[in-house]
């Protein structure tokens, strides 16, 4: 569809039945991140109070624990006083759902949403969809490189590979919005063929998606020698860190420029990357501090999302690693920037047929069993997985099964699965959690790129 009707009559009218301000928040945003620092500063300070007293009037766990520490929101009058408030982690999360819940207020299309992926930790919490800020904040972030909404984008993500009804109707609607889902739960080499044929068919000016398997998408491209005949804007990553090795593959298979999205189902949008390599944090919403601060400069990042109504999740410990910046972008925008995130990284696995999946593919479904506290996934051999469990009271033999039945229906039915049950699973050495580790996918995927076979017939346009 022409990407001025898309602009104009579909994605409007879109974001109309969903009741969502999509469109007033970006042309707010627009003007605010050219606001000068001083002025965007005490804009960010009035969100985060008005977040403050929301939490406050509507939360049992916050009115509780401002009371607590005497720090009613009217005591709160600058960002020292702000961090004398206690930090919220995953386990504080887990613990008082309920009372984290907002109560009292109308809200939006709430959600139930369950994070699980880099702090193989997962957790649940609700989401009001109708908010509209976090993906004005990706439109934005996407005008930065001359991209309007409605522009054509392939978006490498999570799917099933089997259609259900719900589906084929995401389908047709990305369809009226000229957006395209591929899978990253299928990068097997027919796979990867397929998607290439696609993307030559498709046409996008912009990719989207999980930051290896973009990678993963890229060395097979450069393998097969797939250069795009016309010119893409822009490829956008997420949800795991992007290595510098990859970026550079990245561009070079597509011709353009990499950005990263950092975000997170619990944090939302912290901070988009411009052409001039800042990562900027969205003050007009969004609180980014770092913690236990190292001698090289890099911390635990705590976030708050002023937008996020349905759960408030106030000076929380997101598990990732990183040091904020004290400088301005050459861009000129006068939004803080993010110097650095490290941590979060997604493995593949490999089922015994050849086909390659992202991690997330076992991950999605082992973060929505209740009992499940931690999990680790490890893969020794083609044809056998250990999954280590830390479980949750009243855990039982049919979760054993449920577990094994969820690997092998993702692997194959001839994978043998062991699930063992532990008090606690292993960090690095360096203190990160992995929540796959995969001793066959190296060695595989560098067989499959290493090889050259004709497996992207039709794909060159």
């Amino acid at each position: 569809m022409h990407p001025l009707i898309v602009r104009h009559v579909v994605l409007p009218l879109h974001e109309r039945l969903k009741r969502t301000p999509t469109f007033a928040w970006l042309a707010r945003l627009e003007r605010t991140q050219w606001m000068e620092p001083e002025k965007l500063g005490e804009l960010q300070f009035a969100e985060l109070r008005r977040h403050l007293e929301f939490a406050y009037r509507h939360t049992r766990y916050y009115r509780r624990l401002l009371n607590e520490h005497e720090l009613p929101p009217h005591r709160i009058q600058s960002l020292a006083d702000f961090r004398k408030v206690p930090v919220l982690t995953r386990k504080l999360l887990r613990e008082n759902f309920t009372d984290l819940a907002a109560t009292g207020v109308r809200l939006g299309r709430v959600q139930r949403v369950a994070t699980g992926g880099s702090t193989g930790e997962p957790v649940t919490l609700l989401v009001d969809m109708s908010a509209g800020f976090n993906i004005a904040l990706r439109h934005r972030a996407h005008r930065w490189f001359g991209l309007e909404p409605g522009a054509r984008e392939i978006v490498l993500w999570g799917s099933p590979i089997e259609a259900t009804r719900q589906d084929r109707l995401r389908d047709l609607r990305d369809w009226l919005i000229n957006s395209r889902l591929i899978s990253a739960f299928d990068l097997g080499e027919s796979a990867l063929a397929a998607y290439a044929r696609i993307i030559t068919k498709h046409r996008p000016l912009r990719l989207y998606g999980y930051a290896s398997a973009i990678y993963l998408l890229a060395q097979f491209l450069e393998r097969e020698g797939w250069r795009p005949t016309w010119r893409m804007h822009a490829v956008f990553t997420t949800a795991e860190t992007l290595f510098d090795f990859q970026r550079k593959t990245i561009e070079a298979v597509f011709g353009c420029p990499v950005a990263i999205e950092y975000g997170a189902r619990d944090g939302g949008n912290m901070a988009n990357e411009c052409p001039h390599g800042g990562l900027h944090i969205p003050a007009e919403g969004v609180v980014l501090e770092t913690d236990a601060i190292t001698s090289d400069g890099l911390g635990e990042i705590v976030v708050t999302n002023c937008h996020r109504p349905a759960m408030p999740l106030i000076r929380y410990r997101t598990g990732d690693i990183g040091e904020l910046a004290d400088e301005r972008c050459p861009c000129g925008r006068s939004l803080p920037l993010l110097k650095r995130v490290e941590g979060r990284r997604t493995d593949f696995l490999v089922a015994p047929n050849g086909r390659i999946l992202h991690a997330l593919a076992l991950i999605y479904a082992l973060r929505e069993m209740e009992r499940v506290r931690e999990f680790q996934i490890v893969q020794d051999e083609l044809d056998s997985v250990v999954v280590f469990v830390v479980a949750m009271p009243a855990w039982s033999r049919d979760d054993d099964e449920h577990v094994r039945r969820a690997v092998q229906a993702r692997l194959g039915t001839e994978v043998r699965v062991k699930v063992e049950t532990v008090e606690t699973i292993p960090r690095t050495t360096s203190g990160k959690f992995r929540y796959v580790v995969s001793r066959v996918a190296d060695g595989f995927i560098h067989d499959v790129l290493g090889s050259r076979r004709p497996a992207m017939a039709g794909a060159r346009s």
